[in-house]
């Protein structure tokens, strides 16, 4: 059984998406694009925010630190009141009562911490990564390393927890477990050590 969550935050414990596809179609539609609001979805759960402004950038000739910028402005206004997932707090304790341990492994800054802690659910983890450290990003082993280092982790009994392929790469670069959440039914990630439709699949894996 596994004993050590590595989460991921967006999309995962956070239903934040909504907000940032607005805030990637506006800074879109502000430089002259045109995008499909399930395509410009895909892309950017398939392979990156970043990625997709990179490609982007190369198109208008604006560079991918402008328009990452560009877009975190943009996106600060969405994302104040985004929310966890109904059932992701419920998890998250119940992994901790079971005797489990739960991280953090954001690209977000300590703003992260911040939307935990109004919701009463910093103190379910143990610790985490976020942007502030400066690691490498996903799919790069490098944050789950720290983790594992930091806290004196088992590789065999964690798992980093995430809904997109480059979450179960990450894991795999690290040589933990993985799980997809497979929260938009893309599949977008076969090579997962397991897969799980709903967070509320996730606790059995975890009970010892």
């Amino acid at each position: 059984m596994l004993v050590n969550a590595i989460w991921d935050f967006d999309g995962t414990l956070y239903d934040s998406y909504p907000g940032m596809m607005k805030a990637l179609g506006a800074l879109v539609t502000d430089n002259g694009g045109h995008f499909d609001l399930a395509a410009l979805y895909r892309t950017t759960k398939e392979t990156s925010i970043k990625q997709f402004l990179t490609t982007f950038g190369a198109q208008i000739g604006r560079s991918v630190t402008d328009l990452e910028a560009d877009y975190h402005h943009r996106a600060a206004a969405y994302l104040q009141d985004i929310k966890p997932y109904p059932t992701a707090l419920a998890v998250l304790r119940a992994i901790k009562s079971q005797g489990g341990n739960n991280l953090l492994l954001t690209h977000r800054d300590h703003s992260a911490w911040k939307i935990l802690a109004k919701d009463h659910a910093a103190d379910l983890f143990l610790g985490g990564v976020d942007a502030d450290l400066d690691l490498p990003r996903k799919p790069a082993p490098d944050s789950i390393q720290y983790l594992l280092k930091r806290f004196q982790l088992n590789p065999a009994v964690t798992a980093m927890i995430g809904d997109r392929s480059l979450d179960v790469d990450a894991g795999i670069n690290a040589g933990v477990k993985t799980i997809y959440f497979n929260v938009d039914g893309l599949n977008a990630a076969p090579q997962a050590d397991f897969q799980v439709d709903h967070l509320e699949e996730i606790p059995p894996l975890f009970r010892v």
